[in-house]
C-alpha cells in the first residue's frame, strides 16, 4: 500500500533561523526612504505577525489609514533592502536546522517540508537563500505573509492549497513547527498539530504551554531520526 504523505509547515524567524534583526532594520530603512522618518518605533509586536500586517500597521500609524499603493510601495522597498542587510547582521541558523532539513531531503521519511510564515514569499526565500536552506522547501503548498494579515487565515490557505495538490490529506497529516503562540493558533485553526521549539522563542515556556501546543521541545534533536519518531507519534 502506498504511504500517505505528511507535511511539515515551518515557521522561519526564531524557528529555522535568526537574522540578527536584519529584517527589522530593512523595514526601518524602507520607512525612512518612503516617509522620511528616522528610527521608526513600532507600535505593535513584530514576533509572529505577518509582513502584510506589519507594513499596513506602520502606514496606519504614520498616515492614519493605509491604501494598497502605500502597502505595496513599502513592501517593494523592503524586498530591495533586505538582501543588503542580511550580510551585515550577525544572524545564524538555529541548532540542528541544516542537518534536519538535509535528513528529510535525503531519506524517505514520508514528510514534505513546506513553509507557513508571516514573511512574504520573496522575503522568506531571500532569508532562506542567504542561509543556504531555500532548496529544502516546496513553495507550491506553502503560505506566506502577503496573502493575509491574519496568521490563522494563512493556515487555512495552506490547507486549501495542500488539499488541491493532495486530496487524500487530512489534518492528522499536518504539523506546524514554530516558536510563538501564533504558530499554535495556526495549527488549531485547521485542527493540525503544533510542535513548538523553545530555542529561538522570545516567549516563556509557561506562556507557550498555556496555548496548548501538541508538543514543546527545547531545540531540534541532534539526531534527526528522533524528530521523525516524535512526529510519528499520535
Amino acid at each position: 500500500m502506498e504511504q500517505t504523505m505528511k507535511y511539515i509547515f515551518w515557521d522561519i524567524d526564531g524557528t529555522l533561523l535568526k537574522t540578527g534583526l536584519a529584517g527589522v532594520d530593512a523595514v526601518r530603512d524602507a520607512i525612512k526612504l518612503r516617509f522620511g522618518i528616522e528610527n521608526f518605533q513600532f507600535s505593535h509586536m513584530l514576533g509572529g505577525a505577518t509582513d502584510s500586517h506589519i507594513f499596513k500597521q506602520v502606514i496606519r500609524d504614520i498616515k492614519g489609514s493605509c491604501n494598497a499603493a502605500d502597502a505595496a510601495g513599502l513592501m517593494i522597498l523592503y524586498h530591495r533592502l533586505l538582501p543588503q542587510y542580511l550580510p551585515t547582521h550577525q544572524g545564524s541558523l538555529m541548532p540542528n536546522v541544516q542537518k534536519t532539513l538535509q535528513y528529510f531531503a535525503d531519506h524517505e521519511t514520508g514528510y514534505k517540508t513546506c513553509l507557513l510564515t508571516g514573511n512574504t514569499m520573496m522575503g522568506a526565500f531571500t532569508k532562506l537563500r542567504h542561509y543556504g536552506i531555500d532548496q529544502y522547501f516546496d513553495s507550491r503548498c506553502s503560505a506566506c505573509g502577503e496573502l493575509s494579515e491574519d496568521r490563522c487565515e494563512l493556515a487555512r490557505t495552506a490547507w486549501q492549497r495542500l488539499y488541491l495538490l493532495d486530496p487524500a490529506v487530512t489534518p492528522d497529516d499536518i504539523i506546524i513547527i514554530g516558536d510563538t503562540p501564533n504558530d499554535i493558533r495556526c495549527a488549531q485553526a485547521i485542527n493540525a498539530r503544533s510542535l513548538i521549539v523553545l530555542a529561538g522563542s522570545t516567549h516563556s515556556e509557561a506562556e507557550l504551554a498555556a496555548c496548548r501546543p501538541w508538543r514543546l521541545i527545547d531545540r531540534l534533536p541532534d539526531d534527526p531520526q528522533e524528530l521523525v519518531a516524535l512526529l510519528d507519534e499520535n
